[in-house]
């Protein structure tokens, strides 16, 4: 099983009714460790809009096979990290349960109005999808965009009280296995074909 410094490590699945993505938070340290692109009117040129202010802020919501370091309320470290698949499914997922606008702040789960998703999508490179300032970011990472009107949360955006997505759901985790050749092994193959081919002149 694999870990990392000694914590387990495992993955996550949606593979039941009741498992999936149910809110995006507002946060101010996001697990998956990239904060959001505020846009404003300074910056209207990239949404092509060039006389009020846009309230737009675009992010990650989930980077795949991405460690995330979680702790339980018994203590229990572990990290968890989502495959690619998962992400596009568990997407699919929340879009039709029509869960797009639950948004809430710091994980309350108390919804806040005047905050509305008007973009999802996933970068894709071979596609030319690879928005600016994220260019960092692997292929199969999710990123939503949102209006916002809520003067109290726009805001928060502006001052840095919130700088990024996390989102929060229910899934079911497996071990992330290690793979069976690492690259010392590799190393040490290559090591011992070149020790053989040697022994043969």
């Amino acid at each position: 099983m694999k870990d990392i410094n000694g914590i387990p490590c495992y993955r996550a699945t949606v593979d039941g009714e009741d498992t999936g993505m149910v809110v995006v938070s507002l946060v101010d340290a996001p697990a998956v460790d990239v904060d959001f692109l505020a846009f404003d009117k300074q910056q209207s040129l990239q949404f092509k809009v060039q006389d009020e202010e846009q309230r737009m802020v675009l992010g990650v919501v989930m980077r795949p096979n991405y460690p995330m370091y979680r702790r339980d309320e018994s203590g229990w470290e572990y990290f968890v990290e989502y495959a690619p698949e998962t992400i596009h499914k568990m997407a699919e997922k929340f879009f039709a349960t029509m869960n797009v606008n639950n948004v809430d702040t710091d994980h309350s789960f108390e919804l806040v109005d005047g905050v509305t998703l008007v973009q999802a999508f996933f970068k894709d490179t071979e596609k030319g999808i690879n928005p600016v300032g994220f260019e960092e970011m692997p292929n199969d990472t999710l990123f939503f965009q949102y209006h916002i009107t809520n003067d109290e949360i726009w805001e928060g955006v502006k001052n840095g009280t919130w700088k990024g997505f996390s989102l929060a759901g229910t899934f079911n985790v497996v071990p992330v296995e290690m793979h069976k050749h690492t690259d010392l092994d590799e190393i040490e193959d290559l090591l011992k074909k070149i020790e053989n081919k040697l022994n043969k002149r």
